[in-house]
């Protein structure tokens, strides 16, 4: 199930084990504190236990999720970072998860990978906590800033949305930042702007951006800009490279809707409409010569035959021209 289903799930039925997983960190404890909302566990001590995959084995696990509750309707046992060899006839865990007990929640935690757990998925409820598009995250910022009187302007939402590259984490943060610097005031695009940095990969976007449009003087600016705050011209080409690589893809299969291209590209749908405002602007033949020209200009800083803050803005004079 998606993240933003699981809180109405909870209020249905509290499944037996869970397997809480995805890019956006924020998501992922959020998803198990909702969880343990939901079990209402008062003998925490008693009735709350972390396992570590570094030291607890499969059979430690089912041993500690086979013991009731104390004094409370639900016992939780979280596991983080599940990385155990792999199910086999004898799997005590597998067995286990075949027929669990309903009072003992078994929870995996897995920020990182969830490859070990495969031969258990289908006994888990997995919560797909990656990123949020953006009409998500807005409606899930106003439901819970109700209280706080959030005062933000739409653009200004929108645009702290693309700054923070769709991240919740980021995102909180910096909304505690902006509530505090306009101390009661409406939170406006230019107060962003001062206030939240910009992800890199918001940057590059940008910078493909002012490409499309043919806006060549702030896109040499945003290139010295990112070169002089010490970036690098090759943390620049490469997800330079991955915005054109995308971009050409989606540009030679125009056949296919936007979440089939998602898929294929194992991106957010959103992502896919971002990029097809830049494609107006180019023939699927000059992007490919763009993407080449991002992979050679990549294998030349790493074989030591150009600098990156050259390679990166010759690079961008050349796009600019393909562009005309």
């Amino acid at each position: 199930m998606k993240y933003l289903e699981l809180e109405s799930n909870l209020d249905k039925q509290i499944k037996s084990a869970y397997l809480i997983s995805g890019s956006d960190r924020y998501l992922c404890y959020d998803a198990l504190a909702k969880i343990k909302k939901a079990l209402n566990i008062a003998q925490t001590d008693l009735n709350e236990v972390i396992l570590s995959a570094d030291s607890a084995s499969k059979d430690d696990i089912v041993r500690a999720v086979s013991v009731f509750p104390f004094m409370d309707n639900y016992r939780l046992v979280q596991v983080n970072e599940f990385s155990n060899k792999k199910a086999t006839k004898d799997d005590k865990l597998l067995e286990y998860l075949k027929n669990p007990m309903q009072e003992s929640i078994l929870v995996f935690f897995s920020l990182d990978s969830v490859e070990a757990l495969k031969p258990y998925m289908p006994y888990l409820t997995a919560i797909d906590c990656d990123k949020l598009e953006p009409m998500q995250i807005k409606k899930f910022i106003k439901q819970s800033s109700n209280s706080q009187n959030l005062n933000i302007t739409e653009q200004a939402l929108d645009m702290l949305i693309l700054f923070c590259n769709n991240n919740m984490a980021r995102i909180s943060s910096e909304l505690v930042k902006l509530v505090s610097y306009a101390n009661g005031k409406q939170i406006t695009p230019e107060i962003v702007r001062e206030i939240v940095s910009e992800d890199k990969e918001y940057q590059v976007f940008e910078l493909a951006e002012f490409i499309a449009r043919n806006e060549k003087q702030k896109a040499l600016d945003l290139v010295f800009t990112l070169a002089n705050e010490g970036k690098g011209g090759f943390s620049i080409i490469a997800p330079l490279y991955n915005n054109y690589r995308r971009a050409l893809y989606v540009a030679i299969n125009k056949d296919k809707t936007d979440e089939q291209l998602a898929v294929l590209l194992n991106v957010k749908p959103y992502a896919v409409k971002m990029v097809k405002n830049q494609i107006k602007y180019f023939t699927p033949k000059s992007l490919k010569s763009i993407v080449d020209m991002l992979y050679e200009a990549d294998r030349n800083i790493k074989m030591g035959k150009i600098k990156e803050d050259v390679a990166i803005k010759t690079i961008v004079l050349n796009i600019l021209k393909i562009r005309g």
